[in-house]
């Protein structure tokens, strides 16, 4: 099913605002019942060069996460999707920032700022602690330029029911407003608030996202995706390059990037 922007902005202005500038303008809107990953039919667009269309789907069969996890979502309930950016590649590390304020406003728009809603560094979004929202991206760049597959998960109408034979510490839009929500609405509102970031000031955007991390009071298991070493760190904070600060038992202090660890609360 194809849907188009100008659709969705009649449909939604009353209630959601106008663009300040649609990034987005000249994208293709494909909305599939169910596709294997929307990461792949991206991936595979970007290999024919096709850089305007933005793939959702109600369900995916073998959804991507981070570090190779597969990302489970019951059918028609949540917003799943993944569109490509084109950027300069001297600017790719925006990309995560840029992105993940950009959902962070969204939680906050339709939780109406009523809950904590965070960051889970690098780009995961927790409303009290329990994670909505994930962000998976994958790079395909030149010397100059850099096309981006930004994949977005987003738990808008699942209940606790869904999650009750799951030990995955997760909520939804309808668990803490106990709403049913209008997941085109949702989507609308994400392609409005990303457009917005992309024209934003980038240093006001990465002040604002390291403003929303949470960082964890207890320490923290840190496991090395490239073996099977685990580090018990205190963590001290972001810096001003974006990376986790984190104190090791011995006293040493580690600046961390997202592609290098992955850990748990």
């Amino acid at each position: 099913m194809k849907i188009e922007l100008d659709e969705l902005a009649k449909k939604y202005e009353s209630v959601s605002g106008k663009f300040e500038s649609n990034y987005f303008n000249e994208y293709a809107i494909e909305w599939f019942d169910n596709v294997p990953s929307t990461m792949t039919i991206v991936d595979e667009n970007i290999k024919k060069n096709i850089f305007n269309k933005i793939i959702v789907a109600n369900h995916q069969d073998k959804g991507q996460g981070r570090f190779g996890r597969q990302w489970e979502s019951p059918i028609g309930k949540n917003l799943l999707l993944s569109l490509p950016i084109e950027i300069d590649s001297q600017n790719l590390n925006r990309i995560p920032v840029i992105s993940t304020v950009s959902v962070l406003n969204v939680i906050k728009f339709f939780l109406k700022d009523k809950e904590n809603v965070s960051i889970k560094w690098p780009n995961d979004i927790l409303v009290n602690e329990k994670k909505i929202s994930g962000i998976i991206i994958k790079t395909f760049s030149s010397q100059k330029y850099s096309i981006v597959n930004l994949g977005i998960g987003i738990n808008i109408n699942t209940e606790s029911s869904d999650y009750k034979n799951s030990d995955f510490n997760a909520t939804s839009l309808r668990i803490k407003s106990e709403s049913v929500f209008d997941i085109y609405y949702v989507f609308y509102k994400l392609i409005m608030s990303l457009s917005d970031s992309l024209k934003s000031d980038y240093f006001n955007i990465f002040s604002y996202w390291k403003e929303n991390i949470l960082i964890p009071k207890k320490n923290i298991n840190i496991s090395n995706s490239e073996s099977s070493d685990n580090i018990y760190c205190k963590p001290i904070g972001i810096n001003d390059e974006g990376l986790l600060v984190v104190e090791t038992e011995k006293g040493d202090r580690l600046e961390l990037t997202s592609e290098e660890v992955t850990f748990h609360y």
